[in-house]
């Protein structure tokens, strides 16, 4: 049976698949009007900061969907020579590590995405928090997904 935070984690992940799916496809029909108006003698001005901006969401979101789908792997080969004990000691010490990572950059990301409100982009002249939000996002669903995984190490009596 699963725990309340392994449903979230998967539902969160399903949405996060599909907005990558969404950010992937702009980028291309964005990359393809950019090109075809090159051909035709005038630039999209916007498109490149547009394209940047959608491809650092994809490597933060994605490293989300990423680390669901292969869960905690540091310890797979070696399990069998430490014994079932040893390895969910390590296994839960580097889920409350990595937690501890992801809440600093959950914190980090927050504070500098406060500060660059007053910031704005070159083309679009948006916020840079606008963009700068994936960071403390993709932060917090790292978070719920590292939680839902010590659910289970903690649950299973063998890792």
């Amino acid at each position: 049976m699963q725990s309340v935070l392994q449903r979230a984690s998967h539902k969160i992940n399903a949405i996060v698949e599909k907005v990558l799916l969404v950010i992937g496809s702009a980028i291309c029909v964005i990359l393809f009007a950019q090109v075809v108006s090159r051909y035709a003698g005038a630039s999209l001005g916007w498109s490149e900061e547009v394209s940047r901006h959608l491809l650092v969401a994809i490597t933060f979101l994605g490293g989300t969907a990423a680390y669901r789908r292969a869960g905690f792997i540091g310890l797979r080969g070696i399990g069998h020579n430490i014994g079932p004990a040893t390895q969910k000691a390590i296994l839960l010490l580097l889920e409350v590590l990595t937690l501890f990572c992801f809440l600093a950059i959950a914190s980090f990301g927050t504070a500098y995405t406060l500060r660059a409100w007053h910031h704005t982009t070159s083309s679009l002249q948006i916020p840079m928090s606008i963009p700068f939000v994936v960071i403390p996002l993709s932060s917090v669903i790292f978070v719920v997904h590292v939680l839902a995984d010590m659910a289970v190490t903690l649950g299973r009596k063998k890792p």
